[in-house]
């Protein structure tokens, strides 16, 4: 992809031939700012997922872990699962922040 146009006359420039060299310029700093968006968002996006595939992976470990810990006690079971689902609710908790 590029955005150099080329004019009738062979001439090349980064705008439209119909723009002054001023719009010309307000153009690209436009685009140049919808370009840091996009990638800010994309970051903010891969950033989100790794917080919950993280989290994911955590609390099904902390799940199991708690279960072997249990021993079949129920209420150790009880125990350790509020404190595995705690943390469940705060992986999902970090996840949510990035949809702001």
């Amino acid at each position: 992809m590029t955005d150099i146009i080329r004019r009738p006359d062979g001439t090349v420039s980064p705008y439209p031939q119909s723009f002054s060299r001023s719009e010309g310029r307000a153009l690209q700093r436009r685009q140049n700012t919808e370009v840091a968006n996009g990638l800010v968002t994309a970051a903010r996006v891969q950033a989100a997922g790794y917080v919950a595939v993280t989290g994911m992976h955590l609390s099904a470990m902390l799940s199991r872990e708690a279960e072997f810990q249990a021993n079949g006690d129920p209420r150790s079971a009880e125990r350790l699962n509020f404190i595995a689902d705690s943390f469940a609710e705060y992986a999902a908790w970090e996840v949510r922040r990035f949809q702001r």
